[in-house]
């Protein structure tokens, strides 16, 4: 057994252990993923440009129509750049990225 393997199969140790013990797995084997939230963002800017909502429609969804009507003429165009880009990302994602989760 390589070293670097030693940590997963200790894991699959206290899993069978769990199950075992009270016939499921403790709430402490499935740890959030870092970067949920912005996977949430992206698959929801996904979804909208698939119904083909405008960038701006998506952003109000997001982001509220607040921070839309504050933020979305603002010269620097942030609001605008994280729409395309979570949309760019769903796409990537759905092309095939998504892949990559599960390495």
């Amino acid at each position: 057994m390589q070293p670097q393997h030693l940590k997963f199969h200790v894991a699959a140790l206290q899993f069978l252990n769990d199950i075992n013990g009270c016939g499921r797995l403790a709430a402490a084997c499935f740890p959030p993923e870092p970067r949920g939230a912005r996977l949430c963002i992206v698959l929801q800017a996904l979804d909208g440009s698939l119904t083909g909502a405008s960038h701006q429609e998506i952003a109000i969804a997001l982001f509220g129509r607040r921070r839309v009507e504050e933020d979305w003429s603002h010269p620097g165009s942030h609001l605008r750049d994280q729409v395309r880009r979570a949309i760019q990302r769903g796409r990537y994602l759905m092309g095939g990225g998504y892949r990559q989760f599960l390495m």
